[in-house]
């Protein structure tokens, strides 16, 4: 699934026209930049800080902290989520030049593809919501709302904000999907039978 996810980045940052943004991406900037959404654009705005790296790793490392002192696992597995959020996004952007939506008083940039919020979010909120459910911190659904609900939502606010296309941020999904996947599969840990686990212990 992990490398589904990343082909699926590759794929659409191939078949975009980076000179041109795409009719779904005209489409959503303009509801995007209704009057109507002026409201739901100030509720958002408080995320911008969350979805750079210097708050999201901060908060990895301290979650992480929290669960060692419970005697809890899965805490490397949510500061490597967070740390390849930033670090393999960068990487990406290095092959893709495309503009960002243009904005009166906006200097031009040309990072726009994969969005870097919405990897990074992505990244972190997947892995700490598998980890916080399999060491049984929080119930099933909490986990779902932190793994989904996160993402989704910042992913929102880029493109209300009118600071990526829309499809920037499927590609900030796809590629923090991608390396949560990749992390949390490399960090899952036996679960030993119980019957097993007494049996060997009876027999030492």
């Amino acid at each position: 699934m992990a490398f589904g996810a990343a082909a699926g980045v590759a794929w659409l940052g191939r078949n975009l026209d980076f000179n041109r943004p795409t009719r779904i991406d005209r489409r959503v900037r303009r509801m995007a930049r209704a009057k109507s959404m002026n409201s739901v654009r100030v509720l958002l705005s408080p995320l911008f800080p969350i979805g750079l790296p210097g708050t999201y790793i901060t908060v990895a490392h301290a979650t992480s902290y929290w669960l060692r002192r419970r005697r809890k696992h899965g805490g490397p597995a949510i500061v490597s989520a967070a740390w390849l959020g930033w670090l393999v996004h960068r990487a990406v952007k290095l092959g893709y030049q495309r503009e960002r939506p243009l904005r009166p008083g906006v200097r031009r940039r040309t990072d726009s593809y994969p969005s870097g919020h919405t990897t990074g979010t992505t990244a972190l909120a997947f892995t700490l919501g598998y980890v916080l459910f399999r060491e049984g911190v929080i119930s099933k659904n909490r986990a779902a709302a932190i793994a989904f609900g996160a993402p989704v939502l910042m992913g929102a606010h880029r493109v209300i904000a009118d600071d990526h296309w829309v499809t920037d941020v499927v590609g900030g999904w796809m590629l923090g999907g991608a390396i949560a996947l990749a992390v949390s599969g490399a960090a899952r840990r036996p679960r030993v039978r119980p019957l097993r686990w007494m049996a060997v212990s009876a027999s030492r």
